[in-house]
């Protein structure tokens, strides 16, 4: 079954990534599953932020969730809107709004809510996460 993830919640004041991601665990233990993609829209963005630092005695999520994309070839999405509205922006942004500097993280790509449509068109189920 191929899943995609909707994420919404901070990844500070709220276990939505914290769950999805041991949700997406689970799924890539199992042999009859995949992850279409992984969509953080809303306060979730703040994960894609490369200057966020957890303090030392929290797992940091961010990397996490880049390792288990790299080793599973998963998409993570990251909303354009909702990102620049909180100052996560890749290097075209940065360009196009004459900034000078850029914090996506790597393995996180800015996009629209059109690539959440497609995702959840191409999916079994979709599992929302607060």
């Amino acid at each position: 079954m191929q899943y995609t993830l909707f994420i919404q919640g901070s990844p500070f004041s709220s276990k939505a990534c914290h769950s999805a991601y041991r949700f997406a665990q689970a799924l890539l233990n199992s042999t009859q599953h995949s992850i279409e993609g992984v969509f953080f829209y809303e306060d979730s963005v703040l994960i894609a932020n490369a200057l966020m630092q957890p303090p030392r005695d929290e797992a940091n999520i961010s990397i996490l969730w880049q390792e288990l994309a790299k080793q599973h070839s998963i998409n993570l999405y990251v909303c354009i809107a909702a990102a620049l509205r909180r100052g996560v922006i890749n290097e075209s942004e940065m360009v196009r709004h004459e900034l000078t500097q850029h914090s996506l993280a790597e393995g996180f790509q800015l996009e629209g809510l059109g690539t959440l449509v497609h995702l959840i068109n191409n999916s079994h189920k979709t599992i929302t996460f607060r």
